[in-house]
């Protein structure tokens, strides 16, 4: 399936993928009223529908994807927005740059390269104990199939239905790298993949992929 994605790229401001909370942070204060920017419901929950809004580092400048209902609302900042407060810094915003285009998801016959531009969260409470009971050769099986379950998530969110998923191969090698998370030490995971999958460029995939993990970069 075909689906809109929109780009918008501060391209006067440098920045570290470690400071993406701050942006996030920046975004969520500013528009609280917009719960897209940040996934929070008025009682205070989370929501768990996938992000339409995400917050990325691009080329060593912040940016923000937005897909459905969260390209109207990035279109709107393109006009409105003149300055971002990081670290208690303003950068002004003299340069931006906004691109929406058609991105292909789904099956297809050719095998891709990706790669993780950011670390992969693929693991939960639960399913960290079965990783951890698995030997080397096993947890890369298990991270494989968690990966087509990442796939499978991310078409749910676009209302696309895998027809058949066991046809969706996974091949790959990854490898752990612990990251500082609401300061906890998690493990996530590195590394590059081949599948039969198109995945659109730049788009998170797995735990936490609106605060820029699991980011999908085509190689």
């Amino acid at each position: 399936m075909l689906i809109d994605m929109i780009t918008l790229e501060f391209t006067t401001v440098g920045f570290n993928v470690t400071d993406l909370p701050k942006l996030r942070g920046f975004f969520s204060s500013h528009f609280s009223e917009n719960i897209e920017f940040h996934n929070h419901l008025p009682d205070g929950s989370f929501s768990y529908k996938y992000p339409v809004i995400q917050y990325r580092v691009i080329k060593g400048h912040p940016a923000l994807i937005g897909v459905k209902e969260g390209i109207q609302l990035i279109k709107s900042l393109f006009f409105e927005l003149d300055e971002l407060v990081i670290n208690e810094r303003i950068y002004q915003l003299p340069e931006k740059e906004i691109m929406l285009k058609e991105q292909e998801l789904g099956g297809c016959e050719e095998y891709l390269n990706y790669r993780f531009a950011s670390p992969w969260m693929a693991l939960n409470q639960d399913n960290y104990i079965l990783y951890r009971e698995k030997n080397k050769i096993e947890q890369q099986q298990f991270l494989k199939f968690l990966l087509r379950e990442n796939l499978k998530s991310l078409c749910k969110g676009f209302g696309y239905w895998i027809e058949d998923v066991e046809n969706v191969k996974v091949e790959g090698y990854f490898k752990e790298k612990l990251v500082n998370f609401k300061n906890r030490k998690m493990v996530c995971f590195t590394g590059e993949f081949t599948t039969n999958f198109r995945i659109p460029q730049y788009l998170g995939i797995g735990k936490q992929s609106a605060r820029g993990f699991g980011v999908v970069e085509r190689v």
